[in-house]
């Protein structure tokens, strides 16, 4: 991939490099450890990764949760709730992370295999446009995210007391020390930056790998289209396959031997009716993963969104808070916008698949590619639904995302009517 004053030049065949920044995020943040070290550098690498999270995010949030004590109504306490939802959120989130890298390590691996690659130029589309997709993603909130934090830091300026960025007590006056005052706001800035940070790229992990998945529908979907018809060599894109690419290399031997005993077409569909098996595996791969934290997620969404909005149209919020609490708006409902956006858009391709065998050249089938035309079109039938959580599951929809946006009103309407009385 190549960047021209951030207009990206993506290689299809190396759909892994779409999530460059968010691997350079968590390179850093030590949550991605070298995938071919020795086990005494990961090891290392995992000490640097806990190191930093119990200084800047276990010891940051358990700071803000201290601050319950000294709590006097409810402006109060959304004041502190809302940073502190989040900051447990996100270490759940990560140690889920933590705990899965390896899988996730696999995942993006995968993603670059070679049953992914475009074979025709109606395939590079989809693909290119999954890579634009992930990247953008990231650069929107990335940026979205920098606001937020340059209002919170912004805000204190003009307060006449002497407050920090985010609610927190510590077991010092910062009030009659400007050297101590001074410590303590670069460490909730330090803690802030990394905060979002690893929200940001953990979160767009998950959307990004689920933007890929949709991709790779459309392709198939374009591959169901082209069954039965003649496509001139000229109009064929087959990149060398992998040494170790040996999931491709079976598979190629089943659709080669089903193409000389039942002809081409059949094997045509064949290669739809595998390829169309990986997807979903691929998917309920990445679903299992990531299952437990954007479940997490979207449910610690409808308090923070509420507490926001509270604190939002409280008595003496300046503007540089009005806009600190506009931006993390901002922020919060656009991650879980994404979730439910991105699953939306699965469900809907996978819907599509009895359109696309209607370009196919099915009237000139033989009975048996007919038959395997059915079974295909019978697999497709069945609804596909990112679901989130275990006991307790949510389908990832638009309407999802309406049902979020009502809740947390509607809480805010019983908070604000309490404050009132």
């Amino acid at each position: 991939m190549k960047l021209n004053k951030l207009n990206p030049r993506w290689d299809a065949y190396n759909r892994r490099d779409s999530f460059w920044l968010q691997l350079v995020c968590l390179k850093y943040l030590g949550l991605w450890p070298p995938e071919h070290s020795d086990q005494t550098t990961r090891k290392r690498y995992f000490v640097y990764g806990w190191t930093l999270r119990i200084v800047f995010l276990h010891l940051y949030a358990l700071t803000q949760a201290l601050y319950f004590k000294d709590v006097k109504d409810i402006n109060d306490i959304a004041n502190a709730l809302f940073v502190l939802m989040t900051q447990v959120t996100l270490i759940y989130k990560l140690e889920k992370f933590n705990y899965n890298i390896s899988r996730i390590q696999a995942c993006l691996r995968k993603l670059n295999c070679t049953l992914y690659h475009p074979k025709q130029h109606e395939e590079f589309g989809p693909v290119l446009r999954s890579m634009s997709g992930v990247f953008w993603l990231m650069i929107f909130l990335m940026f979205v995210a920098i606001f937020t934090i340059i209002m919170w830091l912004v805000s204190p300026a003009f307060d006449k007391d002497r407050r920090l960025p985010v609610p927190a007590w510590f077991p010092v006056d910062y009030h009659r020390s400007n050297t101590v005052y001074g410590v303590l706001f670069l460490y909730q800035t330090i803690g802030i930056v990394m905060s979002a940070t690893y929200n940001f790229s953990t979160d767009t992990m998950f959307s990004g790998l689920m933007l890929h998945v949709n991709g790779q529908i459309v392709r198939l979907g374009s591959m169901v289209k082209k069954i039965g018809h003649e496509v001139p060599p000229e109009r064929q894109f087959l990149k060398a396959t992998e040494a170790s690419d040996d999931e491709w290399k079976e598979m190629r031997k089943r659709i080669n031997f089903h193409s000389r005993v039942y002809g081409k077409t059949y094997a045509e569909v064949t290669e739809c009716v595998l390829f169309h098996k990986d997807i979903l595996c691929f998917s309920n791969e990445v679903q299992d993963i990531f299952q437990g934290s954007i479940f997490a997620q979207v449910c610690a969404s409808v308090i923070i969104i509420c507490m926001t909005l509270l604190q939002a149209t409280g008595d003496d919020v300046t503007m540089a808070d009005l806009l600190g609490c506009a931006f993390y708006l901002l922020v919060m409902t656009s991650q879980v916008f994404i979730f439910c956006y991105v699953g939306n858009e699965i469900s809907y391709t996978t819907d599509k698949f009895t359109e696309f065998v209607g370009f196919s050249n099915y009237f000139r089938f033989d009975k048996l590619t007919s038959q395997a035309i059915i079974f295909f079109m019978q697999m497709t039938l069945k609804d596909v639904h990112i679901k989130v959580g275990s006991v307790l599951q949510v389908t990832l929809n638009l309407h999802t995302f309406l049902q979020i946006m009502k809740l947390s009103y509607s809480y805010l309407a019983v908070l604000q009517s309490m404050e009132s009385k």
